[in-house]
């Protein structure tokens, strides 16, 4: 970690409150911390489906520097056009001297052994890939002092030749870097990057960098983009950044943070001129001169992801965090629940970010659960400085499926320390059903049992309708980076490919979803005087909807009578009926789809 300056606690949770850490985004602190509480959020239990893979993942590197992120994690993972992946991740020794880029290669058939080196030739940190060239690539991470290049002609072989940049007169010593490269042979460069000190009034600075040339020289550099200015903002936070995948001079990136609004930077010719795009606005992203207090607000937790599908809609998805100001230091809140979905078809994300609200507009992509059972409880999350549920990631197909993944911490799955493990959560959006599907845990069962999953990196590009994803597994809950009260541990850096068919909905047997009835998930689920039942009609036929307890007893049978073709969502008030599980079989003519609720 490049001199981050962060204070923390680990955070505790009991079944009735939260006790969240914070750390001072600017400067070190001497005055003893000070534990907020807050409530638990009534949040809806996503009934995670239970993956029917076993022990899926292939062992491609390790680190024990554990830390790959301060909040969003970058794509360090692509799938090339002729089938060959390259990944990179954070790799450090148990002293850290030896800290740089982890490198793997798979040519097709296989991946390469386990790096036992860096790539560069001195010590670095937080690198960024992506394609350089028609068959290169590059990797840029940053130094003590600026910023190393790192790039090859040929992908997967022979020596890395290196160069340095600098920032701007002042502030050279840049990090954090997030690259994207686009044009005819991949050889325009895009990057946003972080001053380390401050630099135009902005209690450090985002600049936009710019190569034409694969990197021999830069045509921008050091650009505050406009309204990113000190104007708009106090200032940015590293890793509050995630480049989506570019369509020919149409590039663009979210940024996110507990300190600053939630918007997307949308240019439509290669870089020349910007427009801003709001998503959640942040009343505390600039503060009066002397402001000396602020009390607790919530807000993003600095985890973003961003994609632009066929039609030109933008879909993002960022965790929930939060702030507060004491003695004039600014602190964020770490370990809250809930994480975002918008797209650009929606209006703004109300700044309460309240679960049931979110839920209620159809923007809450996930969500813990700390339920009453033993088996549904948190006992202790370790920090990650973000959400519960966070660190998300989005690839669009081709048919504009969107697929979701993120990871999440797991109720009723305490170490032996009594810190819950994270797992690795996802769920896709199919184009012509009106809600999201299931979200599966993909971590799930006995192979995975006292293993943690965390910052997951998955690839833009779908190839052979498979999901590339990269994260960081160990038997040890939490960051010794972040806490140094989690003892030091050895990490792999694990692969793993997601076939798409694992999202689609029971009888969905194809890449394109219409033509068919679906019944989806109810919502919200766990329900509480009501709940919605999405249901996608192929044809006009007469509907009815069953509920009966686990014991197969019919408790309620509602006729809905003739439906036409298309989209509905039932609507079934479940007040009266005690709390527990029960199931809702829709017949739909001659066809029946049965799921499970619960109702608290």
């Amino acid at each position: 970690m490049k001199k981050f300056t962060i204070f923390f606690m680990i955070m505790m949770i009991s079944a009735l409150a939260i006790a969240q850490s914070k750390y001072s985004s600017t400067k070190v602190q001497t005055a003893p911390h000070k534990l907020l509480k807050e409530q638990v959020m009534p949040a809806q239990q996503m009934n995670p489906v239970t993956s029917s893979k076993a022990a899926l993942e292939e062992v491609i590197g390790n680190t024990v520097y554990d830390m790959q992120t301060n909040s969003s994690v970058d794509t360090r993972i692509r799938v090339y056009d002729d089938g060959t992946i390259g990944a990179a991740w954070i790799r450090g020794t148990s002293d850290n001297n030896e800290r740089g880029t982890g490198y793997n290669y798979y040519d097709g058939t296989d991946w390469g052994l386990p790096p036992t080196a860096r790539i560069e030739n001195e010590r670095t940190g937080w690198p960024s890939y992506s394609q350089l060239g028609q068959n290169g690539e590059i990797v840029i991470a940053h130094l003590d002092n600026g910023l190393k290049i790192s790039t090859r002609a040929t992908k997967g072989t022979g020596p890395w030749s290196y160069s340095t940049i600098l920032g701007p007169a002042g502030a050279t010593d840049i990090s954090w870097p997030r690259i994207m490269t686009n044009g005819p042979d991949h050889n325009y460069i895009h990057m946003m990057v972080w001053t380390y000190t401050a630099y135009q009034n902005l209690d450090l600075a985002l600049l936009y960098y710019r190569s034409l040339d694969g990197g021999a020289t830069w045509d921008k550099r050091d650009v505050i983009l406009p309204q990113l200015t000190s104007a708009d903002y106090d200032g940015f936070n590293g890793d509050e950044v995630a480049w989506g995948t570019p369509h020919g001079d149409t590039i663009y990136f979210a940024v996110s943070g507990p300190w600053i609004d939630t918007f997307i930077m949308l240019s439509t010719d290669n870089g020349e001129n910007w427009t801003k795009i709001p998503i959640l606005s942040n009343a505390n992203k600039k503060l009066p001169a002397g402001t000396t207090y602020v009390p607790p607000f919530r807000m993003s937790d600095g985890s973003i992801a961003v994609e632009r599908d066929h039609k030109g809609v933008f879909h993002v998805a960022f965790g929930i965090g939060g702030g507060y100001m004491e003695a004039s230091t600014k602190y964020i809140y770490i370990n809250s629940n809930g994480l975002v979905y918008w797209n650009s078809t929606m209006p703004m994300v109300p700044d309460s970010l309240d679960l049931d609200t979110l839920d209620a507009h159809g923007m809450l992509l996930g969500a813990v659960y700390n339920g009453p059972d033993p088996d549904d409880t948190i006992t202790a999350a370790p920090s990650y400085r973000v959400g519960l549920s966070s660190q998300p990631q989005v690839s669009i197909d081709d048919y504009d499926n969107i697929y979701f993944t993120w990871s999440a911490v797991k109720p009723g799955d305490p170490s032996p320390d009594d810190y819950n493990y994270r797992h690795i959560y996802g769920r896709a959006w199919f184009h012509d059903k009106p809600e999201m599907g299931e979200m599966i845990d993909f971590n799930d069962g006995i192979m995975y049992l006292f293993y943690e999953f965390v910052y997951p990196a998955m690839a833009k590009q779908i190839k052979n309708d498979k999901l590339a994803i990269l994260y960081q597994s160990a038997d040890t809950p939490g960051s010794n980076i972040v806490n140094t009260a989690i003892p030091v541990h050895d990490n792999t850096i694990e692969f793993r490919e997601i076939p798409v068919s694992d999202f689609w909905p029971v009888g969905i047997g194809s890449d394109k979803t219409a033509g068919q009835n679906q019944v989806l998930q109810n919502y919200p689920n766990p329900a509480g005087e009501y709940t919605r039942i999405p249901v996608s009609l192929a044809a006009g036929c007469d509907v009815t909807l069953t509920l009966t307890t686990v014991t197969g007893m019919k408790i309620r049978e509602l006729q809905m009578g003739t439906m036409s073709p298309g989209n509905h969502v039932l609507t079934v008030r479940t007040n009266g009926l005690a709390s527990g599980i029960y199931f809702y079989t829709v017949s739909m003519g001659t066809e029946k789809v049965t799921r499970k609720m619960i109702i608290r």
